[in-house]
């Protein structure tokens, strides 16, 4: 299979897996709904989705919760809203202008690279050669400094990166002869370097291609069989952290070593933009615009409104496409105009990862009953004496999301999506299910908060008991107003 079409399908498929994962839950067969029905599906795709090997965070210990005034706490989560609604307006009104006035300054964006120069699947085994090393440092390099001169220095981009000579497992993608590197395994490196929080995204690196793998690998079972893929785009803008990887391959002939470091030149180069602009594409729901979907270069076939880019005819690898998408200048017709679209100046504030956090908090029974928690082992919410931190995240349109610090893998998460009185609320992986799985703050006015879901219904998380968190109408049964602390 040619390598486009291999990040073609693979893309595709993954898209489809991310917005039908809200999978495994316990619920009767016949009340699933068309929405839910993709569930089962996704559940087997342990390779994409399960998460039970990553690494668990230490021990977080509360020391000290900061009790605000009741005048401060009843605007905190307001003017949160108010200054992340800001940024997205302005980015909304400056792409309905056409403006490209650049940023007064510019984005520190920071990339965790890791280059895994010893993988393994079964008996195949994959190495780095001294020759590789030198060229994915090219590749980071070229990767810096060339989309810092695209995006006319409005991004400001560095990128960290550290080589794992461990022996590492490979993981095949789940019904295809394809291996990659699973974000559950790059976990522990990836928190590792990442101890101060301060990377926005991740991108991991392998080689299968070259003289030496071929000699070392070849008349073994698989080899040939199972190609690594080139590229696997895992997380979007609504993860805390970007993930990426794909295949080093080798260079085009006469591209390296590298010349100029802001000419995006190496086939590899090309490879970590394409898979990073992946992670762009949330632009669309953010701001609800129209927004490039990043194999548009195809053409109206397959995009309408868009007109189709032929690799190596038109810049190197697509790369003319890449640049109008990262510059908003990318051509879309929608059959009465013609719009330019991608990435205009005032968004890239908005790809920091940590852009809508508002730090951790605990969250506490009004009535003193005890905290909402969680446990890595049960998926339900219960009322604890011992107090779980949350990370609490805008995201839009009023909405947050919650995530135990612990586990920053799972998201309050309301089951199934269903809308329904006494509906189970539990801890869960990111499904793509945005309403299920974001939630409104409501300022009682007393000092207390209550978590509502966004559906018509106006429901409110309730924790009833041994029957731990359902959604109820407002005035049931159960601890219903809450005291938002922040931890110091």
């Amino acid at each position: 299979m040619k390598n486009g079409s291999i990040i073609r399908l693979l893309c595709i498929l993954l898209a489809c897996a991310l917005i039908f994962s809200a999978c495994g839950k316990d619920e009767p067969e016949t009340a699933k709904t068309p929405e839910t029905t993709k569930t089962e599906e996704t559940a087997k795709t342990s390779d994409t989705t399960d998460t039970s090997e990553i690494t668990e965070t230490p021990e977080i210990k509360v020391t000290e919760t900061v009790t605000a005034p009741v005048e401060e706490k009843l605007s905190f989560f307001t003017a949160a809203v108010k200054d992340a609604d800001r940024m997205v307006q302005e980015a909304i009104e400056q792409y309905n202008a056409g403006d490209y006035s650049h940023l007064a300054e510019p984005v520190k964006y920071n990339v965790l690279w890791l280059g895994y120069t010893h993988v393994t699947y079964g008996d195949l085994d994959f190495r780095m050669t001294d020759s590789d090393r030198m060229y994915i440092q090219a590749v980071a390099l070229n990767y810096e400094k060339s989309l810092e001169s695209i995006t006319d220095h409005n991004l400001d981009i560095t990128v960290d990166l550290h080589f794992i000579d461990d022996e590492t497992p490979l993981t095949m993608y789940y019904g295809y002869d394809w291996l990659y590197m699973a974000q559950e395994t790059a976990q522990p490196m990836i928190d590792k370097y990442n101890e101060s929080g301060e990377f926005d995204t991740v991108l991991t690196t392998i080689q299968t291609a070259g003289d030496e793998n071929y000699s070392r690998n070849e008349g073994k079972e698989g080899f040939s069989i199972n190609y690594a893929i080139l590229g696997l785009c895992t997380a979007g803008m609504n993860s805390d952290m970007g993930y990426s990887t794909f295949d080093l391959q080798l260079p085009a002939e006469g591209t390296f070593p590298l010349e100029d470091p802001e000419i995006p030149s190496l086939y590899a180069t090309s490879l970590a933009v394409h898979e990073w602009m992946h992670q762009l594409e949330y632009m669309g729901t953010l701001l609800g615009i129209e927004y490039p979907n990043t194999h548009a270069y195809m053409g109206p076939e397959e995009f309408p409104g868009y007109q189709e880019y032929i690799n190596g005819e038109n810049d190197y690898d697509f790369f003319e496409f890449y640049k109008l998408v990262l510059t908003g200048k990318l051509p879309y017709n929608d059959g009465d105009s013609v719009k330019y679209v991608g990435m205009y100046p005032k968004m890239w504030p908005l790809i920091k990862r940590n852009v809508f956090k508002l730090g951790r908090f605990t969250i506490k029974s009004s009535e003193g009953k005890g905290y909402l928690s969680g446990r890595e082992e049960e998926p339900r919410l219960f009322l604890s004496d011992e107090p779980c931190v949350w990370n609490i995240k805008y995201t839009d349109n009023g909405r947050f999301v919650f995530t135990p610090v612990e586990m920053p893998d799972k998201l309050i998460d309301l089951g199934n999506a269903w809308d329904i009185e006494d509906n189970s609320i539990s801890l869960w992986i990111y499904t793509g299910y945005v309403d299920a799985q974001s939630w409104r703050i409501i300022d009682n006015s007393d000092g207390s908060y209550s978590i509502q879901t966004p559906y018509d219904s106006g429901r409110l998380l309730t924790v009833r008991g041994e029957q731990g968190a359902l959604l109820c109408s407002e005035g049931a049964n159960g601890v219903q107003k809450w005291d938002i602390e922040p931890v110091r």
